[in-house]
């Protein structure tokens, strides 16, 4: 039977009952998963799709030089 006490998780709880049933029982190693990489590859993503873009506007440029905005006679 658990019992609440006060100050304790259900983690300690859970920790404190598996030591308690088997004592000499031998620990696994447990490998915390490594986080992933969601920046890095936001950002590899994000500097792909600039470059594109770039070249595109170069491209176009190429096909037609004049510029789209116009601009304000002096």
């Amino acid at each position: 039977m658990t019992y609440f006490i006060a100050g304790n998780t259900a983690v300690e709880n859970a920790l404190t009952l598996a030591h308690s049933a088997l004592p000499n029982a031998p620990q696994q190693p447990y490998d915390e998963p490594r986080p992933r990489r969601v920046f890095t590859v936001r950002a590899r993503i994000s500097a792909v799709l600039r470059t594109v873009a770039e070249r595109e506007l170069r491209l176009a440029n190429r096909i037609d030089p004049t510029p789209t905005c116009p601009t304000p006679a002096n």
